[in-house]
């Protein structure tokens, strides 16, 4: 049985011109060609609505088996494995068409926070293994990228689809931190 991985990455935002978390999903496009999985990678909006409403386009036509979704965190040093997606936002920054939320809930009547379903250990040991340490963050933040988060644990709750967040790090040479995310990708 063919296993399908959903792998999203960001565009660029804070007039930033690369977002490595998309760049990784056009790395990883051109390598990864495996006759016992299916991945197909997206890149998403940096847009409070827009990226979980394109995720949730791609995820109900796609089907998968596993969601690992991407994020770039600029003061962070190592990747990250996010722990729980949050029912908060408070943005410091606009996102790309200019929204802030501040200070309010994601969803009303939803839980407090939801945690990830992928097992921690099990990226912690892949990423290591491959050469990259991973540390253990719990919580996404409070813009896009825990907003994502959060509203898909919600929509696949149900579905019962293991998703997990990885936050990639700001850094000068990304090929160790690719072929680590490529590790886990091809390990789950």
């Amino acid at each position: 049985m063919i296993r399908k991985i959903l792998v999203t990455g960001f565009e660029p935002f804070d007039r930033d011109t690369t977002n490595p978390s998309g760049d990784f999903i056009d790395w990883m496009s051109k390598r990864n060609k495996h006759p016992d999985r299916e991945v197909q990678g997206i890149i998403l909006p940096v847009i409070f609505e827009g990226a979980f409403l394109k995720f949730k386009t791609v995820y109900d036509d796609f089907c998968p088996d596993i969601v690992i979704l991407t994020g770039l965190a600029k003061n962070r040093v190592q990747l990250t494995i996010e722990r729980i997606g949050i029912n908060w936002v408070d943005a410091r920054i606009p996102d790309n068409d200019g929204v802030t939320l501040k200070a309010q809930k994601i969803n009303e009547e939803g839980p407090d926070g939801l945690f990830t379903t992928v097992s921690i250990e099990e990226v912690m040991k892949i990423s290591d293994s491959a050469g990259v340490p991973v540390k253990l963050s719990t919580s996404a933040g409070e813009y896009v990228c825990n907003d994502l988060l959060y509203k898909t644990l919600c929509y696949v709750k149900e579905k019962k689809t293991p998703t997990t967040f990885i936050h990639i790090p700001g850094a000068e040479n990304y090929d160790g931190i690719y072929l680590a995310l490529e590790a886990v990708v091809n390990g789950l």
